[in-house]
């Protein structure tokens, strides 16, 4: 039972590592940079089309993936100011 829980504990402790080393890492440079750049900026004459729309969960969908891109962006960047603002932000 101890070796089991011994195998079990450095599994974990391998696996962990392999889980956590993506998360916050991001690395875009030239066309990958300015292709997500791009796609910000689609997303965001989405959300301003997206007044004249019925369905107020679109407009909050495209919202959402609008922040998401500029996130993203920013984070490849590492510049928390880059990229348009919505209102009332």
């Amino acid at each position: 039972m101890k070796k089991l829980l011994m195998v079990a504990a450095v599994l974990a402790l391998l696996a962990v590592p392999a889980v956590v080393a993506g998360c916050g890492n991001v690395e875009l440079r030239g066309t990958a940079l300015t292709a997500a750049e791009q796609s910000t900026m689609d997303a965001l004459q989405a959300v301003n089309r997206s007044d004249t729309m019925d369905k107020p969960t679109a407009k909050s969908y495209l919202t959402e993936n609008f922040k998401q891109w500029r996130y993203f962006v920013r984070a490849a960047k590492k510049d928390d100011a880059w990229g348009p603002k919505l209102a009332g932000e």
